[in-house]
């Protein structure tokens, strides 16, 4: 869990990062003494919490609090005081927890528990259908992909099971028939990007992890039928009848594998 932190006091700031990198599961990514800097920060990357000091020099913590919310809702927070009663206003943010100064082990992993658990609560279920033909759920609901070969891709992705691909071998497998030149290739960036805005409008952007010239997916983000079988789901296994992506002809390779796997165990 990627956090930052936004307080100008250096024992405060000493003794949060001790405890985040020696007792709870917390990665402090940065740490800011201004909140104008720490809100930059968050609009261009992804935090997970931001901890807060109530009584910071300068700043209205409650003020920058609002207006991370506002701008990043998914952000959670957490406020830390000095003082033996929280304002009212940080009260009214709705954050993950309100932590007493000297912040204890103790104090601060029962914050990141908090905001593990809400994380869990607030994330959408996603479940991608490969036997028969191939579709990706989103709360129960299909996505309606606007564009085939951005949702070829992603199944591409998903038969990969969290490996790599690169830019060559999705030409390779997406446009067989056309020469890898750079028409190809700027069609190839084109999908990549659209399949980017496409998970992006349907909340589940976390699920794909792009670099310039390789994709992958974070399988962790996703439930998946096929995933389940080669776990030892029986129920997943019961549901394959031979039919894997069946609009896919470079899915047929997968499909004979999968038929002897099941003849194997």
């Amino acid at each position: 869990m990627k956090a930052i932190l936004v307080d100008d006091e250096k024992l405060t700031v000493e003794a949060i990062r001790f405890t985040a990198n020696n007792v709870v599961n917390l990665d402090i990514v940065n740490v800011f003494s201004d909140g104008r800097a720490a809100l930059k920060y968050i609009e261009g990357n992804k935090v997970d919490l931001v901890i807060l000091d109530v009584d910071m020099q300068g700043i209205n913590s409650i003020t920058l609090g609002s207006e991370i919310k506002r701008k990043v809702p998914d952000t959670a927070l957490v406020y830390i005081t000095g003082n033996p009663v929280f304002p009212m206003d940080a009260i009214n943010l709705r954050a993950a927890a309100y932590l007493q100064k000297p912040c204890t082990p103790e104090s601060l992993g029962y914050a990141v528990e908090m905001v593990m658990l809400l994380s869990k609560r607030k994330k959408k279920k996603v479940f991608a259908r490969t036997f028969g033909y191939f579709d990706l759920f989103v709360s129960g609901k299909p996505v309606m992909f606007k564009s085939a070969k951005a949702k070829e891709l992603l199944a591409l992705l998903i038969d990969r099971q969290g490996g790599t691909v690169t830019s060559d071998q999705i030409i390779g497998t997406l446009w067989e028939d056309r020469p890898n030149d750079v028409s190809t290739q700027n069609l190839c960036s084109k999908i990549c990007k659209t399949l980017e805005k496409e998970l992006k409008d349907n909340g589940i952007s976390d699920m794909l992890v792009s670099s310039r010239s390789v994709k992958c997916l974070d399988t962790d983000q996703f439930e998946c039928d096929l995933y389940n079988m080669l776990n030892g789901d029986k129920r997943a296994a019961d549901r394959y009848i031979g039919e894997y992506m069946m609009e896919y002809s470079w899915a047929e390779s997968r499909a004979a594998l999968l038929d002897k796997y099941l003849q194997i165990y």
